[in-house]
């Protein structure tokens, strides 16, 4: 028996012993483990659809994906530069503590503070004025089409609490400093933290003052990481878990076909790509005196090396959809006319490079994740071999998903997988300010030393100011067309959401992979 199985079948003893086995426990297992329970320590998506169960907003995502009030009942518009939140009042955090403006204020900046990966989701925001304890004045530095959505990742923290285990910054997941946040946490949202025990379990119970009306019946909710995909899927199957997102792709129709089991699917905000240093002068580790990437020729002639059918066959087993352009037809101002891939042609591919200068090739260092996204390993182990085919020597180095997470932003890699959904904003600003725009104080964050175009980031900054949803929209495609013409990324799919479960859980699969069990029921 693994450990992991020994440590659910104690969990599930301990539950019985303690008189609580007719409670609705939701028992759920994932690959990755949460890096904190600090909602401003990384915008790592899984950390984040957890955490937003503890953590609320002043606003927040519906079912649907619409916005809806949350810690702010109201709100309205004083200028193209000045909004008005009105508070929800009689909230209270888990520790009893009532919610006010005051926290506000302080989980804005302390979310917002240099070093946060929050502050560029903050970052057009000038300040936060406190007008009496249930009514604040949000001034923004310019024009910005989407605060709302921005409001919508960024939870608010009690700052009491906060202060007495001092923690009044962003735990730094590469020190732990300001560790308390590792197993502490204090929110308003359906549930509370109950247990922590880092890269074992952690519980969760419901938050019986929770201001909101309770449509789920879940009394605790207990998570495992179980990082090997057998293990989970064998845990799954013998009842020990109820509950796994993204079953592996050669497991799903056995799932699907287990009596008392079923897998949901949905397709994802998220769309793969591998990004890449274009501006260094000599690629480190390419073996040549310069930089091949630099070279739209190359990064076409990879791109056009990659059976990414092949992928969506052999790898995600008909799970994915080759994709062209970084936004999903899901996502608000999607394009379809510009989703059209350029061929799979490694004949094109060799020509391409041997126009650029190398023949002979060059090798390639190429950094992935372990976990971060649907067969992210097997993905990349796949891209090797097939640029193998045309002479790009590429050296796989796998990582923790924290350890890309602190690395990537940091220029640390050549050539890298990435994913990115829009979350938490679920607008195209997101994914083109992050992953498109020249790195620039908070633009371009996820694209270091990576494509850059002055017309681009002219476009992009234009997007976020623009209210007007059809010059938007003009706006976006272009800048789409670019990037997508330029090779400014390497595009592979979007990722379809395949979560398995027992019969007797009621869930909800939203295109943002979030768990939102307070729409969840079991039987």
């Amino acid at each position: 028996m693994t450990r992991y199985l020994k440590v659910l079948l104690l969990a599930s003893c301990a539950s019985l012993a303690s008189g609580v086995a007719t409670a609705n426990t939701l028992r759920v297992a994932e690959a990755l483990e949460m890096a904190s329970m600090d909602p401003h320590a990384a915008r790592e998506d899984f950390t984040l659809s957890l955490l937003n169960n503890v953590y609320e907003g002043l606003v927040r995502w519906n079912s649907e994906l619409k916005i809806e009030p949350a810690l702010a009942e109201s709100w309205e518009t004083l200028s193209d530069t000045k909004w008005r939140f009105n508070l929800r009042k009689g909230v209270t955090f888990h520790n009893g503590n009532p919610f006010t403006a005051d926290d506000v204020i302080f989980s804005f900046e302390r979310a917002g503070s240099p070093g946060s990966p929050f502050a560029g989701l903050l970052e057009p925001v000038a300040k936060i004025d406190k007008i009496d304890d249930h009514t604040i004045e949000v001034t923004l530095k310019r024009k910005y089409a989407i605060l709302l959505n921005d409001f919508a990742g960024w939870y608010i923290l009690d700052k009491e609490f906060q202060e007495s285990v001092g923690a009044q910054k962003p735990l730094d997941l590469s020190s732990n400093a300001g560790g308390a946040m590792t197993t502490q946490g204090v929110g308003t949202g359906p549930f509370k933290l109950a247990e922590r025990q880092p890269d074992v379990r952690t519980v969760f119970v419901a938050n019986e003052s929770w201001w909101d009306e309770r449509k789920h019946n879940i009394d605790e909710i207990v998570y495992t990481p179980i990082s090997n995909a057998a293990t989970r899927v064998a845990a799954l199957l013998s009842g020990e878990v109820d509950f796994i997102r993204n079953v592996p792709s050669q497991d799903i129709a056995r799932i699907d076909s287990t009596p008392g089991m079923k897998v949901m699917r949905a397709p994802h905000l998220r769309n793969i790509f591998f990004g890449m240093d274009q501006q260094s002068k000599v690629l480190p580790g390419s073996g040549v005196e310069a930089n091949p990437l630099a070279d739209v020729r190359v990064r076409k002639a990879i791109y056009q090396a990659i059976d990414i059918e092949g992928i969506k066959r052999s790898i995600m087993r008909g799970n994915s959809r080759p994709t062209a352009v970084p936004l999903a037809p899901e996502l608000p101002y999607y394009d379809a006319s510009l989703d059209e891939r350029f061929p799979y042609d490694p004949e094109a591919s060799k020509a391409l490079l041997a126009e650029a200068g190398y023949a002979d090739g060059f090798t390639l260092p190429m950094d992935c994740p372990a976990g971060s996204f649907i067969n992210d390993e097997r993905i990349c182990q796949a891209v090797v071999g097939m640029l193998a085919k045309v002479g790009i020597k590429a050296q796989l180095t796998m990582h923790t998903t924290v350890q890309m997470d602190t690395e990537l932003p940091q220029g640390k890699y050549s050539f890298y997988l990435l994913g990115w959904a829009g979350l938490p904003t679920i607008d195209a600003y997101n994914i083109m300010s992050a992953t498109f725009h020249t790195p620039s104080g908070d633009l371009g964050a996820w694209n270091p030393k990576g494509y850059s175009n002055p017309k681009v980031d002219d476009l992009i900054e234009q997007i976020g100011e623009e209210y007007d949803t059809v010059k938007r929209q003009a706006l976006i495609s272009e800048a789409v067309k670019i990037h997508r013409d330029e090779v400014g990324k390497i595009m592979l799919h979007q990722q379809f959401l395949t979560w398995g479960m027992s019969d007797k859980v009621n869930a909800i699969v939203p295109a943002d992979e979030y768990m939102r069990f307070w729409y969840y029921t079991m039987n």
